[in-house]
């Protein structure tokens, strides 16, 4: 049912005259084994060397589709001479910026691999990258989500030390991977590895929330395994101009839904809140399921403060009751 709506809504958005430009298809017809897709939003200055990395892969069976959020810089040039040189490139450009949760969901909706990565026009990845990955999935059916090592860049590619905390999550326990993702998960690097679009396409994909991808993980954790490979197979940059952390509230807001004025509110409240959606959608054993209710209840008790202090802010900014 999944798959077919997002062929559904994949003819749709070609037949709505959306701006598309390279080929993307095979001589023999058939779909490709991987999909990349990359949502970009004014990503010049680095976009050359992240699309470099990706075309020169030593695994080569793969669709790269790019969707532009309307930049205003030479992200479109840059785009549609890579789309020109490589047939495997499929070009999008939306017309007015629909915000980074709308292009991050409309790259998995536009996928046609078994496997799906998603890739920032602002890293660069490891030649070995895809292939190392689509190795791991193939031999492993319970794993979900594969992905190496991580070291940080900065800005002017000066390279900032590996990071030392990304989990491997292998227990046989939906639940226990659940818990162990809310809790180990602290920087999203498994995000930039490759999922099974299947799996992907069971969940609900990105959260129109600040810190919702965190989500999606803990989520996709319940289908299956994270494996982490031991070689250095992204360069993540960490820089003032590519990093959200460093975004004010008000930035945050514009980069993730333009359209909403309620992105940043009752963060705490969303995220538990779905928490327990994602335990509703997935296929679980009634014990699987109790087990990670439990652990949200647990950690809604540990984050009390906050709960009640976004309930308060929501409580006086409603306007009084006239008789």
């Amino acid at each position: 049912m999944a798959v077919a709506l997002v062929d559904a809504r994949r003819a749709t958005f070609l037949a709505a005259g959306h701006r598309v430009s390279g080929a993307n298809q095979r001589q023999d017809g058939r779909a490709p084994k991987v999909t990349i897709g990359m949502p970009v939003y004014n990503g010049a200055r680095h976009l050359a060397r992240a699309l470099d990395s990706l075309l020169g892969q030593t695994f080569a069976d793969f669709e790269l589709i790019i969707a532009d959020n309307a930049s205003t810089d030479r992200t479109g040039d840059i785009c549609t001479d890579y789309a020109r040189r490589d047939a495997r490139i499929r070009y999008v450009r939306h017309a007015t910026n629909r915000g980074a949760v709308y292009n991050w969901n409309f790259v998995v909706e536009q996928a046609r691999g078994d496997y799906f990565k998603w890739a920032s026009g602002n890293d660069w990845c490891a030649p070995g990258m895809l292939e190392s990955c689509v190795r791991a999935l193939d031999d492993d059916p319970s794993v979900v989500v594969v992905y190496g090592r991580t070291a940080y860049i900065d800005d002017d590619d000066a390279q900032l030390g590996i990071y030392e905390h990304d989990p491997e999550v292998l227990d046989a326990s939906p639940s226990v991977r659940f818990e162990r993702l809310c809790r180990e998960l602290r920087a999203n690097n498994a995000q930039s590895g490759l999922i099974r679009r299947d799996v992907l396409l069971r969940t609900g994909i990105e959260r129109d929330f600040p810190g919702g991808d965190m989500g999606l993980m803990s989520e996709l954790a319940l289908h299956g395994g994270f494996r982490r490979l031991p070689d250095v197979l992204l360069y993540r940059r960490l820089g003032l101009e590519s990093a959200t952390k460093f975004r004010t509230a008000e930035e945050l807001r514009a980069f993730l839904n333009p359209s909403s004025k309620n992105v940043e509110r009752c963060v705490m409240w969303r995220t538990h809140w779905d928490y327990v959606v994602s335990v509703r959608r997935a296929t679980l054993s009634l014990a699987e399921r109790l087990s990670a209710l439990r652990y949200i209840l647990r950690s809604a008790w540990w984050y009390r403060a906050t709960l009640w202090r976004e309930f308060l802010v929501v409580l006086r900014a409603r306007p009084p009751v006239r008789t």
